[in-house]
């Protein structure tokens, strides 16, 4: 199983460990981590963007899907609605995107003496290890 690091903002980041936000998206322009990288079982470190790892998880599940045209990603984004909690900025930015990454969470557990991570760069998922 791997590990990962993903990068979160705000308020996505409060409804995951409020367990409101049950899956976590990534649209994706191109085909790019975690599209392909990330499978069930795997453990992911959820990070503060521009601050902390806080929080582990679990993936549950994982579905990727491909070549994706707005209609799609409207689509999908209803399906899963109530799941994704996204605000409308998210929805409009998700419409340009042509591959798109649902991971369903579980096993969310706040870290109380969190691990350091040298990460200097704009990258908003990182494989640890594979």
């Amino acid at each position: 199983m791997a590990r990962h690091l993903a990068i979160l903002r705000e308020p996505y980041l409060s409804r995951i460990l409020a367990g409101v936000k049950t899956i976590e998206a990534r649209f994706l322009r191109v085909r790019a981590v975690p599209y392909g990288s990330v499978t069930a079982g795997d453990t992911l470190f959820l990070k503060r963007a521009g601050g902390p790892i806080v929080a582990t998880a679990r993936a549950a599940r994982v579905a990727t899907f491909d070549h994706l045209t707005p209609t799609q990603i409207t689509a999908l984004i209803e399906r899963y609605a109530d799941e994704l909690r996204l605000d409308n900025d998210m929805r409009s930015h998700a419409q340009r995107s042509r591959y798109a990454v649902l991971i369903w969470l579980t096993d969310v557990a706040p870290l109380g003496d969190p691990p350091t991570v040298s990460k200097r760069d704009r990258r908003a998922w990182v494989v640890l290890e594979s």
